[in-house]
């Protein structure tokens, strides 16, 4: 139990320390020896929890997207929202969590290969609450489910670029960001005038029993 609980203590010190260092600069210039070095630790401890400095950086990004899910999921109030509120409720809670690491955030939020794991972790959340919506008639498929994943995912990019320039007062302006970019991608998940002038055309068609056109050669 003793070792376990250093073998923990370990990984938090190499987490903490790879933000420091990421916030300084100094970072890019580090090999894991140098870096080992800097905490006091061999190669082999460090090589127990990451297989590289990179690997740091995506375990950190990754649980971003846990202490996101993990604050969700213990809510009882999130558990009765819709779909729709539920992907609102994600951008308000990330940017309540991560407010701690806003400068490790504006040195990385760039860099793709480190928020790979957390890309992953928030398409499979939205998927499973698109999916839901689905299931509940509160999002309409249209097969379009990847196109919604792919938009909510720039969207959330996009907001994490506006959060680093906020300078307004417990970053009001980016609350505000988030429901005026979401409102129209969420409103177009719902049923909309779109679907009713199919159905409404689809009806017509039908009742009117118009024949198919034959073209001939």
């Amino acid at each position: 139990m003793a070792t376990k609980a250093k073998e923990v203590s370990l990984e938090t010190r190499i987490l903490e320390l790879y933000k420091q260092l990421v916030v300084e600069g100094k970072i890019k210039k580090m090999s894991v020896f140098s870096f080992c070095k800097a905490l006091d630790i061999s190669e082999a401890d460090f090589y127990k929890h990451f297989a590289s400095l990179d690997a740091v950086g995506r375990k950190i990004w990754t649980s971003y997207a846990e202490e996101v899910l993990a604050a969700l999921k213990g809510s009882e109030t999130y558990q009765n929202y819709s779909a729709r509120e539920k992907i609102l409720a994600y951008f308000f809670t990330f940017f309540e969590t991560v407010v701690k690491d806003r400068s490790f955030i504006s040195k990385t939020y760039t860099n793709f290969s480190l928020l790979r794991g957390y890309q992953r972790k928030f398409r499979t959340h939205m998927a499973e609450v698109i999916q839901e919506g689905v299931i509940a008639d509160e999002i309409q498929s249209r097969h379009l489910e990847n196109l919604y994943l792919d938009v909510l995912w720039g969207i959330h990019w996009g907001l994490i670029q506006f959060w680093l320039n906020d300078e307004s007062e417990g970053f009001q302006d980016t609350e505000k960001a988030i429901e005026t970019y979401l409102r129209i991608p969420l409103e177009l998940m719902g049923q909309n005038v779109l679907d009713s002038a199919y159905e409404a055309l689809r009806f017509t068609l039908n009742r009117l029993k118009i024949p198919k056109i034959t073209i001939l050669s």
